[in-house]
């Protein structure tokens, strides 16, 4: 064949493009459980940080010491959407249609319950916002916050997963005993001090600076899960 010719350029083209299809297909395979076991990782890693353990997990900490202090401290359920454990079935075997089946996670110490840890997800300005919250044994007081996976601009919307935004919900409440209704928290515009009464900060948190919708997707979120939730936390509570 006329190496010169089209033909032959064509066909070249074709078989670059063929064995280079192949190669990649073959090393993504081969890559998907290292992939599937990092991401599994980096949840468990955001559970531990959202229920805040009395010892927490330092960041650069071997997966394999990860795996153990969750193994020891966090006990796996599903709840339906009437708040009933599900015997015998684990988060990992829910699938999407599993839609009245929600995953959630028990913090103990010593065998006792210190905290319930469930996803929150929801949209933001640019992306899906994925995270975990957790509240107190008495299913009213945000003990931790999570969000780890976003596409939000860095130093706006981005601040979700900065330490300064998520230590703000530590010790707000989603359940007002004196009023006996919810209140998920609400992320404000501004200093929350500055814009609610004092009776309403227990649920209000600062807001980003020229991220208003970023912050609007978080009370969205919020306000969905908890109420999801509150199926499972109202038996808790003791009112």
């Amino acid at each position: 064949m006329n190496t010169n010719s089209t033909r032959y350029t064509f066909v070249f083209a074709i078989i670059v493009c063929v064995v280079s299809g192949v190669l990649l297909s073959v090393f993504s395979e081969g890559l998907r459980p290292q992939k599937e076991l990092n991401e599994e990782l980096d949840v468990k890693r955001n559970i531990l940080k959202a229920v805040v353990l009395k010892e927490p997990v330092a960041p650069k900490t071997k997966a394999a010491d990860v795996l153990k202090v969750y193994d020891s401290k966090i006990e796996e359920v599903v709840i339906d959407d009437k708040g009933n454990v599900v015997e015998g079935k684990k988060p990992k075997q829910l699938t999407g249609k599993d839609t009245n089946l929600f995953p959630l996670y028990l913090y103990k110490e010593g065998g006792q319950v210190v905290a319930y840890a469930f996803p929150v997800v929801g949209q933001g300005l640019w992306s899906t916002l994925y995270g975990y919250l957790a509240v107190e044994a008495d299913a009213t007081t945000i003990r931790g916050i999570t969000f780890y996976k976003h596409g939000e601009t860095p130093g706006l919307g981005g601040e979700i997963e900065k330490e300064w935004f998520q230590n703000n919900f530590k010790g707000k409440t989603i359940y007002s005993l004196k009023d006996h209704k919810l209140t998920p928290t609400i992320v404000v515009k501004g200093k929350a001090a500055d814009v609610v009464s004092k009776d309403e900060l227990s649920y209000h948190v600062d807001g980003i600076t020229a991220a208003t919708l970023t912050g609007k997707g978080v009370t969205d979120l919020m306000d969905r899960w908890v109420r999801v939730y509150d199926a499972y936390l109202s038996k808790l509570r003791k009112i």
